[in-house]
């Protein structure tokens, strides 16, 4: 397409350009400038030190993590470190960590909280990073995904974690958390997607959570649920796959309601020893 463009239509184009190199040029101009009048040569000393106490508490056998010695974590490039553009205070921010599948052991450092323009948490797929996920990662009101999948957590969840607005994804699932599931997490009114599936959670599933406006996903199969299944998740209305297979809910029947949830695709319910009747069908 562009290069069936005549000169004369390029040219808007080319100018916004222009202006956008010129704006980042700016930024990183400025950013230069604080980090040269800073006296150990970092930013936000906040944050790296949120790092430096991440990486004490992780092993890396493999070594991916080898060049978080040296330099700014965001200038250097550090492993699994994704930077904001410099913003309006001079600097760069930690976004992201991206410690997706490194064959890292260890645990989870509370410090993760103090990451306080983090969007983007995910440690999945390490296999063996163990302990509790830190109830100080539930001051990081930024955060969008929680992405812990495919280790061995351990412990509750803290009701901390409810109170996070942006949240848009929580998924710990193939981990061994217990506890019953917090009330607060029906303050996750962004929250789309709640995979908890295939833990040692128990209790009965607040009937609170069904005031989760936006969920899309509520994957809790492969747990130790007990209780009856509340009617009142008929009222989502966006909820579209609904897994609660091979948990220890009582009853025999499903809440006749579930026949109303128009836009559920997916529904799994079974019991761990005897089937429960389903009562509704899957919709195509």
């Amino acid at each position: 397409m562009w290069k069936s463009m005549s000169e004369e239509e390029k040219a808007p184009y080319e100018v916004k350009s222009g202006q956008r190199k010129v704006e980042y040029e700016k930024q990183m101009k400025a950013y230069n400038k604080k980090q040269e009048n800073s006296a150990n040569g970092i930013g936000d000393d906040h944050e790296v030190d949120a790092l430096q106490a991440i990486r004490r508490k992780l092993k890396d056998p493999r070594k991916n993590l080898r060049n978080w010695r040296k330099g700014d974590p965001c200038v250097s490039n550090w492993t699994g470190v994704i930077c904001t553009m410099p913003q309006p205070d001079g600097f760069l921010h930690i976004q992201e960590l991206r410690m997706l599948n490194l064959n890292l052991t260890g645990k989870l450092a509370p410090k993760l909280g103090q990451l306080s323009n983090l969007t983007v948490l995910n440690f999945m797929w390490n296999h063996n990073i163990t302990g509790s996920i830190p109830k100080e990662i539930g001051n990081i009101k930024s955060l969008k995904f929680l992405l812990l999948s495919g280790n061995q957590l351990t412990g509750p969840l803290a009701d901390k974690l409810g109170f996070l607005p942006n949240f848009l994804m929580f998924q710990v699932d193939l981990n061994q958390i217990t506890g019953s599931l917090p009330k607060s997490f029906v303050n996750l009114i962004s929250c789309k997607h709640f995979h908890m599936n295939n833990n040692s959670i128990s209790g009965q599933i607040p009937s609170e959570l069904s005031s989760m406006p936006a969920l899309i996903h509520f994957l809790l199969d492969n747990n130790n649920l007990m209780g009856n299944l509340p009617p009142e998740f008929s009222q989502m209305p966006k909820l579209r796959i609904l897994q609660l297979d091979n948990n220890n809910f009582g009853g025999t029947e499903i809440p006749a309601s579930y026949g109303n949830m128009s836009n559920l695709v997916k529904f799994c319910q079974r019991k761990k020893r005897n089937h429960l009747n389903m009562g509704i069908g899957a919709r195509k």
